[in-house]
């Protein structure tokens, strides 16, 4: 079975943004995961008022992968490739620390890093992991479990007003229908 690895918030944050944290427990089906910094993150995030959804996502992803001492090592060399001068030490720690465990436990084969996180996702890439987004993860709600296109559109618009960008091929109603069916 196909595990979602949640490496950062982006997707996280959106889905409670919509206020469809159960929809994103349907998507991963009992088998998404995050690490531990991510989970610490999340909790963080969750203090905020308007993303107080994201208490649930411990119900989701359950107990935090922990990196062993080589994960961990792998984990600072990879985030060091996506640090910019002056990044904070926990800066890009998650997605860096999610490619780790993912390499050295091959599950490259078995899982989706799911990010909207650009600089993240080409480091999965890089490293031979698949890679989903918010926006794949709606298309597959409509498909798979039949979410309404209406509804759908309505969450790329709460989504657009939060400053999220829909895909290039998605930007107006008519184009959206056209890639939800593509």
């Amino acid at each position: 079975m196909t595990t979602l690895m949640f490496p950062d918030t982006t997707v996280l944050i959106n889905f409670a943004h919509i206020n469809r944290m159960d929809l994103l427990a349907r998507l991963a089906n009992g088998n998404g995961r995050w690490c531990a910094s991510v989970a610490s993150e999340c909790a963080r995030s969750a203090r905020q008022s308007d993303l107080t959804a994201l208490d649930d996502a411990g119900d989701i992803f359950g107990d935090p992968l922990r990196p062993d001492p080589a994960e961990y090592q792998d984990t600072i060399a990879l985030r060091d490739q996506l640090a910019a001068p002056g990044d904070a030490p926990s800066k890009h720690f998650g997605e860096a620390e999610t490619v780790a465990i993912i390499t050295r436990r091959h599950l490259n084969l078995n899982c989706f890093f799911v990010t909207d996180d650009r600089d993240a996702a080409r480091l999965a890439s890089r490293n031979g992991i698949r890679v989903a987004d918010t926006w794949l993860l709606l298309r597959i709600a409509h498909r798979r479990l039949g979410l309404d296109a209406d509804v759908l559109w309505g969450y790329v618009q709460t989504l657009q007003r939060q400053g999220r960008r829909p895909p290039n091929e998605a930007r107006d109603r008519s184009s959206f229908d056209k890639w939800l069916s593509a």
